[in-house]
């Protein structure tokens, strides 16, 4: 199959805005695959681009590219095995909220998923700030080591006389420096 063939598959693209007016855009089933952009069609194009790179690594590398999540068959329905303790307190958990157990389940995984997500962008934004202040902290550092460089070089006035002018020919009086 063609890199253009893979693109018309139903792949889960999703474009997110960003703080600053613009667009983040990723292909879920392709892991590293992003781009962004200041416009949704920028994003999108730029997804296109990158992951038609993608894929053609992944073939010159010999390795599968992933099948879209629409064609894998998800139909809402899981069976899922649980401890017992946790069974239990899972169902006396629903029977105080007033709901089902299905429901209550259904909250919780929905609620985990959506903190992954809440912890990766906190995770980015701290690793941006972080980063922010390494660089202020950076110069700031430069800066005072500067000024304690200059203020070395500059001898102190006070340690300066004045003498008058052994020189008729200049009426301003000479500095002379003396140690102390």
């Amino acid at each position: 199959m063609t890199t253009k063939n893979y693109l018309r598959e139903p792949y889960s693209r999703v474009l997110i805005p960003d703080e600053s007016g613009g667009y983040s855009a990723e292909i879920l089933e392709f892991p590293g695959c992003f781009a962004d952009g200041d416009t949704v069609e920028k994003a999108y194009k730029e997804l296109e681009g990158a992951a038609k790179s993608w894929i053609q690594a992944r073939l010159s590398q010999g390795q599968e590219i992933p099948k879209p999540f629409d064609n894998l068959g998800y139909s809402g329905t899981i069976s899922l095995r649980l401890p017992r303790t946790i069974h239990k307190r899972a169902a006396i958990m629903a029977e105080r909220d007033r709901t089902s157990l299905n429901s209550f389940l259904t909250t919780a995984i929905a609620s985990r998923v959506g903190a992954e997500d809440f912890y990766k962008k906190m995770a980015e934004r701290l690793e941006q700030r972080f980063m922010q202040f390494t660089y202020f902290a950076h110069v700031y550092a430069n800066f005072i080591a500067q000024q304690t460089e200059a203020k070395r070089m500059i001898r102190p006035l006070r340690h300066f006389q004045s003498v008058a002018s052994t020189s008729a020919s200049s009426p301003n009086p000479m500095l002379t420096y003396t140690e102390r």
